[in-house]
């Protein structure tokens, strides 16, 4: 008789890194790509994350700010990242316009993560503050990667690209940024946790800004910068209505959607918290992912 499978926990027990309010001794400056970015106080709070498998259809990018969904690309990895910008750039958006109906999708920014978080913060340990980052990791920290006025800045870098006209037309419609996430292999350790939007209170968001020298912006950490120096994201301070979720055993034929800013002020998950985490029932290898980050423009839908 064959063994019956062994399903993945419905809830996971564990502690997630919550923004540290500056006058007990946290940080308002955000430093992505450096080292300092993983010895940034925190705190540390108890919480459990339900896995929605088995009831993908509830969740949607425009409601709750996630989603998980299959996903075809013939390009599985690469042995250059740069490589990711061909084929790769294309069949995420095709698939972006797909699930959202969004008329136009341009690519910004992608990261490929491959090491583990405690190995890297390991071998940075006598690195200064300031040093870039040897790999890019998971992100243990809730946060959402752009507030909304660091979502202007990443939108108004990008249609520096396109002529003065269609920029001028897109930034009169609907517009959102949205990470396509998605691993190399399947996931059995470090998985994502995911705030639903609706019970996420504006209060609960603290704007933490990046203002870096142009040596450290091209530093080859794995990381690419937006043309601006100064981004601005959102760190979360805890709250008891936050509801975590997470889908076990992504692969690489699924994609998962997380909102980080929609222009649409009513009606739709506006921006999604979200970090790694670790359980006690993880187990495996690294889990190594990319995911890219791309605006959306719906045309024929006013901004807000």
């Amino acid at each position: 008789m064959a063994a019956a499978a062994v399903l993945p926990p419905q809830t996971l027990e564990t502690t997630l890194n919550y923004h540290l309010e500056v006058e007990r001794g946290g940080a308002e400056v955000w430093m992505p790509g450096t080292v300092r970015d993983k010895r940034r106080p925190h705190e540390h709070i108890a919480a459990n994350v339900t896995n929605f498998r088995g009831r993908e259809a509830e969740f949607s990018v425009d409601k709750q700010g996630f989603q998980v969904d299959p996903f075809e690309s013939s390009v599985n990895d690469v042995a250059d990242d740069s490589e990711f910008k061909g084929q790769y750039y294309q069949d995420v958006c095709a698939h972006l316009k797909k699930i959202t109906g969004a008329s136009k999708v341009l690519p910004v920014v992608h990261i490929a993560r491959r090491l583990r978080w405690d190995e890297v913060f390991e071998a940075e340990k006598d690195l200064p503050d300031s040093a870039p980052v040897t790999a890019p990791t998971s992100n243990r920290s809730v946060h959402v990667d752009q507030s909304y006025f660091g979502a202007e800045l990443v939108r108004d870098s990008k249609l520096e690209e396109v002529s003065p006209e269609e920029a001028e037309r897109l930034k009169k419609c609907r517009w959102a940024i949205i990470n396509l996430w998605r691993p190399f292999s399947v996931v059995t350790r470090d998985n994502l946790a995911l705030c639903d939007a609706t019970t996420v209170d504006e209060n609960d968001l603290t704007a933490v800004y990046a203002d870096l020298p142009e040596s450290l912006r091209k530093a080859k950490s794995g990381y690419n910068f937006a043309a601006k120096s100064r981004s601005e994201a959102w760190e979360v301070k805890t709250n008891p209505n936050h509801r975590w979720y997470y889908a076990s055993g992504v692969r690489p034929d699924e994609a998962l959607l997380i909102k980080q800013f929609d222009s649409k002020k009513n009606g739709v998950a506006r921006r999604t918290p979200h970090c790694a985490f670790s359980a006690k029932e993880d187990y495996g290898p690294t889990r190594q992912s990319i995911e890219v980050r791309c605006l959306l423009f719906w045309e024929d839908q006013p901004q807000d």
